[in-house]
């Protein structure tokens, strides 16, 4: 089982918070590799409106492959806060109320995934951050860890990020406040570990991605379904062929013998 070591949470810090790099030792340095960034990205939202459905931007966090943070704010809510969920969020009205405009913040977090060059984008239930941060993102960018398939039950229903990183990583997060530095953490280690999965032992990069994007039906229909729970997770990886893109394909590139 892959045991990484916790990232020190970023706490909820009452000082003003925005663009910077900040060196972290990463305990997996593998890099996707074909040329394209990868940046995670996780919120933490309150509720808004009168019925605290409306949730609001309050706090968020961008990290690169390395772990480096590359921003990190609190966000003034647009409307008036029913509920800080603060059993979550560790927030208060303290924190949110120097905190940045939500364009500011907009313009930042498109800056970073714009700059130059278009950038992968990691994260846990990312339409919900897309969303209370009021940005659109080309879908064929977003590496999601609640909707990729091998990270799913087997009805294809989310896990929690909790789960994910206990069962994957090997290590607790979110046992106190969320920490929105701690999750992309996560998010970002569980799509490095992803894309380096070694599909087959033998043949070429372009075999490999024929077999991963192609939609072939699973291999699993003939098998019972109590020898499927005995099996590790690198176990069912091996036997799956899977019917959605694979991210190995993100580093296929990386694989290829250099001439």
């Amino acid at each position: 089982m892959c045991r990484l070591s916790a990232p020190v949470p970023l706490v909820t810090m009452m000082e003003r918070c925005e663009e910077f790099k900040h060196d972290i030792n990463s305990s997996n340095k593998y890099h996707v590799g074909d040329g394209t960034e990868a940046i995670a990205l996780d919120c933490e939202m309150v509720a808004g409106g009168s019925d605290g459905s409306l949730d609001l931007c309050a706090r968020v966090c961008l990290i690169d492959e390395d772990e480096t943070i590359l921003f990190h704010t609190y966000v003034q809510p647009q409307y008036p806060v029913v509920n800080y969920r603060y059993e979550v969020t560790g927030l208060t009205e303290e924190h949110l109320r120097d905190g940045m405009p939500l364009q500011k913040v907009q313009d930042k977090v498109l800056q970073i995934l714009y700059n130059g060059k278009t950038k992968l984008l990691v994260g846990h239930s990312l339409e919900n951050d897309l969303d209370c941060l009021r940005i659109n993102y080309p879908d064929y960018l977003l590496r999601d860890t609640a909707n990729y398939h091998p990270l799913m039950k087997t009805n294809l229903v989310s896990h929690p990020l909790k789960y994910l990183t206990r069962t994957y990583l090997g290590y607790d997060i979110q046992s106190g406040f969320h920490d929105p530095y701690e999750d992309c953490v996560s998010a970002m280690r569980l799509y490095k570990r992803f894309c380096a999965l070694d599909h087959q032992k033998e043949g070429n990069v372009a075999s490999l991605a024929m077999l991963c994007a192609k939609d072939i039906p699973g291999s699993f229909d003939s098998w019972e379904t109590d020898k499927l729970e005995k099996m590790t997770v690198d176990e069912l990886y091996e036997m799956s062929r899977p019917n959605y893109k694979c991210w190995c394909l993100d580093s296929a590139q990386a694989m290829q013998p250099q001439h």
